[in-house]
C-alpha cells in the first residue's frame, strides 16, 4: 500500500466500541491515514456550515434594512400632521418681569404685559405666647396648646392632632381602679412638624431672629383660591383688621401682623385686556406659551416661527430615509447581491416621492417635495436645501402642509406610513424574507446534524479497518523476521 503524507491528528476514539483502539503499533501511520480520507469526507459537512453562516449574514442584512424603514416610518410619523411647521419659539424683553417657555403650536405675534400684582398665598406669622412673650427655643414646651387644629382649603377641611398621649399614672382603691393620663409636651417645632405633615395645603416654617422664634403659617398655593382659614384651634381674622389671629396657643405681635398678609390672585393686562390669576404661571392666556411672572412691571413677550426646529424635523426625515438607502445598498453589495426583495423596497420607495400630490397643481403649488427643497440626488438619497424650503414656506405654508399630509392621506409621509407598513407587515417582503431565512437555517442546521452522524459513523470505520490491517501487517513483520533469523542460525 502507498504511504500516505503525514498530517498531524489527535487520538480518536471508535465510537462502535466501547474501549480506545490503540494505533500506534503496526507499519501504517493510521491517524494520517484516517484524517486524510475524512478531509473528503466532511466537504460536504463544510458545505453545509458555509450555508448557514451565509443565510445569518443574509439575515442580519435583511434585518438591518428594516431596522432603518422602522427609523424613517418614526420620522415620518411626526411629520403627516403638519403640526412642525407651526412650532414656535418665545422671547422675553426682560426676563426679570416675566420669563417665557414655548409649550407647543401656538400664534405667532407679540404680546405686551403689564404686571400690577402678583399672586400671593395667605400668610400669618405668630411670634409669642399666649401670654404675650417672645419664644426663645423652637424645642421648649408651650403653655395652653389645643389638642388639635384645623385647616380649611378650597371648601376641604384638614384636621391636624398637636398632642399625644404620654403616661398614664394608675391609682387603685378598694371599690374602684382610675387612670389619669399626662398629656404630651408641645413645642413650636413639634406644631411645624405635624402641620407638614398632615397634608393640610398648608406649609409651616420656622424663622429665627435676634434670638426670637416665628412660626410661619402659608397657604401651599396662591391666589385667592387657595386661601385657608383656622376653623379649630386658634381664631381667625382678616390682616386688614387690628384683631389678632391665634394658632395653637400662639398669638401675634404687631411686628407679626404685618409680617402676615392675605392671598391675592396676580393682576395684570395682555395687549390691554385685564387678566387675573391664582398663580403666577400662566398657561392660557397666550396660546402655545407658558409666561411666569416675576415681578410687577412690563415687559414684551414674542412669539415666532422656530425655523431651527421645523429644519430638525425635516433634516431627521432626510437623514432616516438616506439611512434607509445606505442598508440596502450594503446589503445588495454583499449577501444579498441581487435579490428581488431589496430591488422592490427600493422601488416602492422611490415611487411614493416620484408620485404628486394627489390634487395638488405642480404649476400653481406644491406637488412634489423637490419644489420646497427635498430633492432627490443622483445615488438615490436625498438633500435638504433649508433656504428653498424656508421661502417656499414663507410663499405658501398651507400647500407645503399639504405636501406631507391631509384629510385623504395622500401626502408624502402619509404614503411613506402606508408603505413602510406594507413593508414591515406579517406579509411584508421583509418579515417574509426574513422567514424563508430562518428556515433555510433550521433546514440546513438538521441536515448538518445528519451530515455530522454519518462523518463520525465513516470516521469510525476507517480507524476500525486500519487498525485491523496495521495489527496484520505488524504480524507479517514478526514472522518474517523469525524466518530471516532461522534462516540465519541455519546458514552458520
Amino acid at each position: 500500500m502507498t504511504a500516505q503524507p503525514t498530517v498531524t491528528h489527535k487520538a480518536v476514539t471508535d465510537p462502535m466500541s466501547t474501549a480506545s483502539i490503540t494505533t500506534s503499533a503496526g507499519p501504517l501511520d493510521v491517524q494520517n491515514i484516517v484524517s486524510q480520507l475524512m478531509t473528503v469526507e466532511k466537504q460536504p459537512l463544510s458545505s453545509s456550515q458555509s450555508k448557514i453562516s451565509s443565510f445569518n449574514s443574509k439575515l442580519s442584512d435583511i434585518g438591518q434594512v428594516g431596522s432603518a424603514l422602522s427609523g424613517l416610518q418614526t420620522s415620518v410619523s411626526s411629520l403627516s400632521s403638519g403640526a412642525f411647521l407651526h412650532t414656535l419659539k418665545a422671547s422675553s424683553s426682560d426676563p426679570t418681569v416675566a420669563t417665557v417657555h414655548a409649550s407647543g403650536n401656538g400664534a405667532a405675534g407679540n404680546y405686551l404685559l403689564d404686571i400690577s400684582e402678583l399672586a400671593k398665598p395667605r400668610q400669618l406669622v405668630f411670634d409669642q405666647t399666649a401670654a404675650g412673650q417672645s419664644i426663645s427655643s423652637a424645642n421648649s414646651p408651650l403653655d395652653n396648646v389645643p389638642d388639635a387644629l384645623t385647616f380649611e382649603v378650597a371648601g376641604s377641611s384638614t384636621t391636624v392632632q398637636l398632642r399625644d398621649a404620654a403616661s398614664s399614672a394608675t391609682a387603685s382603691s378598694d371599690s374602684s381602679t382610675t387612670t389619669a393620663t399626662t398629656p404630651a409636651s408641645v413645642s413650636l417645632q413639634n406644631i411645624a412638624d405635624k402641620i407638614n405633615s398632615a397634608n393640610a395645603s398648608v406649609n409651616a416654617s420656622i424663622v429665627q431672629y435676634k434670638g426670637s422664634y416665628s412660626l410661619v403659617i402659608a397657604a401651599a398655593e396662591s391666589g385667592s383660591d387657595h386661601a385657608f382659614s383656622i376653623t379649630a384651634g386658634g381664631s381667625d381674622s382678616s390682616v386688614d383688621e387690628t384683631a389678632t389671629n391665634t394658632l395653637a396657643g400662639l398669638v401675634q405681635s404687631n411686628t407679626a401682623i404685618g409680617e402676615s398678609n392675605d392671598a391675592s390672585d396676580a393682576t395684570l393686562t395682555v395687549n390691554g385686556i385685564n387678566v387675573s390669576s391664582s398663580s403666577n404661571t400662566l398657561d392660557d392666556v397666550i396660546s402655545g406659551a407658558s409666561v411666569l411672572l416675576q415681578k410687577t412691571g412690563q415687559a414684551s413677550i414674542g412669539m415666532t416661527q422656530d425655523n431651527s426646529s421645523i429644519t430638525s424635523s425635516l433634516q431627521a426625515f432626510v437623514d432616516a430615509y438616506n439611512k434607509v438607502q445606505t442598508a440596502i445598498g450594503s446589503a445588495a453589495a454583499g449577501t444579498l447581491k441581487g435579490d428581488a426583495a431589496l430591488t422592490s423596497i427600493r422601488s416602492q420607495l422611490s415611487a411614493v416621492l416620484q408620485t404628486p400630490v394627489s390634487g395638488a397643481d405642480p404649476l400653481s403649488s406644491y406637488a412634489y417635495l423637490s419644489q420646497v427643497g427635498i430633492a432627490i440626488q443622483k445615488d438615490g438619497t436625498l438633500a435638504l436645501d433649508q433656504s428653498s424650503f424656508s421661502k417656499a414656506l414663507a410663499s405658501k405654508p398651507a400647500a407645503v402642509a399639504n405636501l406631507f399630509g391631509n384629510s385623504s392621506n395622500t401626502g408624502f409621509a402619509d404614503r411613506f406610513n402606508s408603505t413602510i407598513n406594507n413593508l414591515l407587515g406579517p406579509a411584508g417582503i421583509i418579515v417574509t424574507k426574513q422567514q424563508d431565512l430562518s428556515q433555510n437555517v433550521s433546514d440546513e442546521t438538521t441536515h448538518q446534524t445528519q451530515l455530522q452522524t454519518k462523518v463520525s459513523s465513516k470516521q469510525a470505520d476507517y480507524l476500525h479497518q486500519y487498525t485491523s490491517l496495521n495489527a496484520t501487517l505488524a504480524k507479517m513483520q514478526q514472522s518474517t523476521s523469525n524466518l530471516s533469523g532461522l534462516l540465519a542460525t541455519s546458514s552458520k
